[in-house]
């Protein structure tokens, strides 16, 4: 091959010199002439003499620790009871960021080894006692071993209560036809027209009605700006049209059980009928590439799937129904409603930003799930919440905007600006900081505030008129409040743990006593009115706990409550990486054992591992999510991984995603790769078996270039349980199987640093190469192949190598890791935006 025929250039991390455009011409005539060539290496990262990576340095951007939770007895609660434990990278708990959790009893601690990123100093610890009060405790990551025990003392008292209130919306439903006016194939340009004056429907279909049957996938173009009678397609198989933009003008698009449709983006024109505009069934997807926009009083229903890389846009009285999920994918992207539009959400959102603008409103009813980066709210907006609503950053309420809040949400940071807030019985409002300006909150009894820090403050009005108590706690710093006008008016405890009695310094009691004993309002520093656990509250506010009432429907031992399969005694907790609801990236050079250009981006591979455990903290199953986000190779590539403490005899079984073709990886009837001791879990042989989309060289990485890719998965059971701390990232090990045009060879393995070769690697590849003496899957100046970042990664683009994008790669490479440990981070001054692939 061309490349191997070039040495590797030791230059300068700062400084490197790039081959001129003439060089760069001159070398790729050189490819296109050779038949078995892959992309062009332009120089990689490499030290100059005297200023080296250090030979030990890992290329670890995570670190194994060692975690023991002990529990103490609890008055009035047996130590033969379970208590749930729960482990999270950020103290919002409710924001996706779970990554371990298990069982504990006094003299019985969990004992678990997690893959943390080094870049994280703290670990929140959660328990739940078999009551449901629950109580949280940071642990900051000192040492690669934390011993945490957990601070808890409680008494008995009253049994909990269970919120009821519901929104109630029903969603419209739509008409499907016995049979259907038109028939469509997946050849032959059409536009959808409606009927023309004087025509009617054959079949006594009131729209003219196009189908794309099962099994078709209709890529030929489908025109939809329809000027005549109304018109729907009926997509019962699949319409990919991934470079279209599409236009609804009088048309309807119904996707039925099983179907899809694929577009760069999608808008609306005209629309006079009283029916949806898009109508998704159960088990089918929509998924757009670009923005999608609904405008002038239209009606849209999920009950499956909506994947958009751009905004959603409701405009002017339209309505969206979500009883299915909505993910939004791209950054600083999200929902926008606007104008008198409103969504009833009784399925999941995720999303990046969430606006509510001009009088529209957000539903979000019992089974609704809702998780945004930042929330806005403004000029006499609704929101309605019956259930649960996360903002990872900021939620913002002001002009007016009204919101009610009957079950949960949770908040970063709370700001108020001239908002209404309506806390119901059994409700909570958690956030970590508060600002307050001009913001009334009306408490009803039951109902809880839990706050850290208030850093603002000017017109908080805390009212109450019920009967019972509510409770507002702050559990960091509270501004003076003499001056604030402000004022806590009824029965509402204000819990400031922070207080110091008789004090006007910071948080001196001095600075708010003003404000209380109005109608019942009460100044504590310790709790004293407790709130009931709730099924929206966590139990937050529980100062009192009831005996212990346990359903346990599969005789485990955990409650149903916190089971995460109660019908399943081997499956009781759940542990993640790199988080419950984030991703972490593979990303590969292909040239090993020679050096490449170092963008990379030749495999970039999103993942999640599932932990399944039973009640004994042992893992009897686990699940590989992954996603192919990038191939910037011109070679075949193959993945796999290697569980390196657990054999292929205890695997049971391996299914989801079947592995295409038997070369370079062979499968066996349990579904690790035949012929090895430990378990090798094949994810594919071939990148295009995964990604059938059709692209050219490189799949995502080449700008005004970018494929939707799917999320795949599989599913490993093992015949003995496993210890947890044999599947953590240290004992899962990757790799990638590279093979030129026309070869199937099995033993061109590419692993990351510090991991070791399965038995099926060809060996002789590590002789006569400038590799490292210790690590064959290092270059002999320290370069590595192969590298895990445990979040989402923006790769550089084709032929810009990492250290070029990422400013602060050779401050953390040379440094062995120590400085910049979090180089990969889109923070100011980290990277160059021109030079990284975005989507």
């Amino acid at each position: 091959m061309i490349n191997m025929l070039i040495t590797p250039i030791k230059t300068n991390f700062m400084t490197r010199n790039y081959l001129t455009n003439s060089k760069l011409a001159i070398y790729f005539l050189l490819l296109l002439i050779s038949s078995s060539c892959v992309k062009f290496p332009a120089p990689g990262p490499g030290p100059v003499p005297g200023t080296t990576i250090p030979s030990d340095f890992n290329w670890k951007t995570v670190q194994d620790v060692n975690i023991n939770v002990q529990v103490p007895s609890v008055s009035g609660i047996g130590d033969n009871y379970i208590r749930v434990i729960r482990i999270y990278t950020s103290p919002m708990l409710k924001d996706g960021s779970l990554i371990a959790s298990g069982a504990a009893k006094p003299g019985s601690p969990l004992a678990v080894k997690l893959t943390l990123p080094t870049a994280l100093t703290s670990v929140y610890v959660q328990e739940i006692l078999p009551t449901g009060k629950r109580t949280v405790q940071k642990a900051d990551i000192s040492s690669t071993l934390l011993n945490i025990t957990i601070n808890n003392s409680t008494s008995n008292s009253q049994q909990a209560q269970v919120i009821a209130t519901k929104a109630s919306f029903t969603s419209p439903s739509i008409s499907i036809p016995a049979n259907y006016d038109v028939t469509l194939g997946a050849t032959g340009s059409t536009t959808i027209l409606g009927f023309d004056s004087g025509q009617s429907s054959a079949y006594g279909n009131t729209y003219k009605s196009y189908y794309i049957p099962a099994g078709v996938t209709r890529t030929a173009s489908t025109n939809m700006s329809n000027y005549l009678s109304h018109a729907i397609l009926y997509v019962k198989g699949n319409l990919n049209l991934s470079s279209s933009t599409i236009s609804l003008n009088k048309t309807s698009i119904v996707i039925l059980d099983g179907g899809s449709v694929t577009v760069k983006g999608l808008n609306t024109g005209v629309f006079d009928a009283t029916i949806p505009i898009v109508y998704m069934q159960q088990n089918t997807s929509l998924t757009s590439s670009g923005t999608v926009e609904f405008n002038d009083g239209i009606t849209i229903v999920n009950k499956g799937s909506m994947t958009v890389n751009g905004d959603i846009k409701m405009n002017v009285a339209s309505t969206f129904y979500n009883e299915g999920s909505i993910a939004l994918t791209k950054n600083n992207y999200g929902l926008q409603i606007t104008n008198n539009s409103t969504l009833y959400n009784n399925g999941t959102i995720n999303t990046k930003v969430l606006n509510l603008t001009s009088n529209a409103s957000l539903v979000n009813d019992v089974s609704g799930k809702v998780t945004a980066i930042t929330y806005y709210q403004t000029n006499g907006t609704v929101l309605d919440n019956f259930n649960e609503l996360v903002v990872t950053t900021k939620l913002k309420a002001e002009g007016g905007g009204i919101l009610n809040n009957y079950c949960n949400i949770a908040a970063n940071v709370t700001e108020f600006q001239s908002a209404v807030v309506n806390l119901y019985d059994g409700s909570l409002w958690e956030t970590q900081t508060s600002l307050m300006n001009n913001a009334s909150i009306t408490m009803n009894g039951g109902s809880m505030f839990l706050t850290g820090t208030i850093s603002e403050v000017y017109k908080m009005y805390l009212l109450s008129s019920s009967s019972t108590y509510s409770v507002f706690k702050c559990t960091g710093n509270v501004p003076d409040m003499r001056w604030a006008s402000s004022q806590v008016n009824g029965k509402i405890e204000f819990v400031h743990t922070n207080l110091v009695i008789g004090s006007s310094g910071t948080n001196g009691s001095l600075l708010y006593e003003a404000l209380f004993n109005n109608n019942g309002s009460i100044l504590s520093k310790v709790q004293t009115k407790n709130i009931l656990a709730s099924s929206c509250n966590d139990a937050a506010g529980q100062i009192e706990d009831p005996t212990p009432v346990i359903i346990d429907n599969d005789g485990d031992g955990v409650a149903a409550e916190f089971d995460a399969d109660d019908n399943d005694a081997n499956v009781a907790f759940v542990s993640y990486f790199p988080t419950e609801t984030t991703w972490g990236t593979f990303a590969f050079e292909d040239l090993w054992p020679w050096k490449g250009d170092y963008d990379m981006n030749d495999l970039v591979l999103g993942f999640r591992v599932k932990l399944y455990s039973n009640s004994e903290n042992k893992v009897t199953s686990m699940d590989f999510d992954y996603n192919i986000r990038a191939a910037g190779s011109s070679l075949i590539l193959s993945a796999a991984f290697q569980l390196d403490k657990v054999n292929a005899s205890n695997v049971t079984s391996v299914t989801g995603e079947p592995v295409s073709g038997t070369a370079p990886f062979a499968v066996s009837t349990n579904g690790t790769e035949s012929g090895v001791n430990l378990a090798v879990i094949p994810l594919f042989n071939k990148v295009r078996d995964i990604i059938t989309e059709d692209y050219s060289s490189f799949l995502n990485t080449l700008a005004d270039s970018y494929i939707n890719t799917p999320n795949k998965s599989v599913k490993i059971r093992f015949t003995s349980p496993v210890n947890l701390s044999d599947l953590n990232m240290s004992s899962i090990n990757f790799f990638v199987v590279k093979n030129s045009a026309g070869e199937t060879l099995r033993g061109k393995e590419i692993h990351l640093p510090t991991f070791l070769h399965t038995s099926k690697a060809d060996v002789s590849y590590f002789s006569g190469k400038q590799l490292h003496p210790t690590d064959k899957y290092k270059f002999d100046d320290g370069m590595m192949w192969g590298i895990m970042i445990p979040e989402p990664f923006n790769y550089p683009f084709e032929y810009q190598a990492v250290d070029v994008a990422y400013l602060h790669f050779n401050e953390w490479a040379l440094s062995g890791g120590v400085n910049f440990n979090d180089w990969y981070k889109n923070l100011s001054g980290y990277r160059d935006d021109t030079k990284i692939f975005t989507y």
